[in-house]
């Protein structure tokens, strides 16, 4: 039997995929859970519309990444003379300021705060496996 399925279902497929499943698994366990329903024209034209709508978010995510690597993010950091830095500049600041910039759903992927001057490439998650790169200049006050 074809099933739309509803929600993620381990082993079986991800939601708003059309899948082939056995008429009892269908009807006794996914169909009373309102896991999946059956994949009918309705249903199926549900699926084109949710297909339509993630394409275009896609698009605006991967818009949203060849901006990001346009413009760096600039911070100011207390330095000494020598070039010795006193502060870092962590996750959370990173992704304070991508939110203020307008990427919202953005989430910096970085292991350690940043304690040096300079240029670095921040990996940037924007979540639905699309990742793209954050230029961060740390200046020295």
């Amino acid at each position: 039997m074809k099933v739309l399925l509803l929600q993620d279902i381990r082993g079986i497929g991800r939601k708003f995929e059309i899948k082939e499943v056995a008429d009892g698994y269908a009807r006794n366990f996914l169909f009373p859970k309102k896991l999946a329903a059956i994949a009918d024209e309705k249903n199926q034209t549900m699926k084109v519309k949710h297909d339509a709508t993630q394409a275009v978010a896609l698009g605006e995510l991967k818009a949203a990444i060849a901006m990001l690597a346009k413009e760096p993010f600039e911070f100011s950091v207390k330095a000494g003379k020598d070039g010795s830095v006193f502060g870092s500049v962590s996750r959370k600041d990173i992704e304070e300021r991508l939110h203020a910039k307008g990427f919202k759903k953005a989430e910096a992927m970085l292991d350690h705060p940043i304690k040096a001057t300079g240029e670095h490439q921040v990996e940037v998650n924007f979540g639905q496996g699309i990742h793209g790169k954050a230029k961060i200049k740390i200046v020295g006050e």
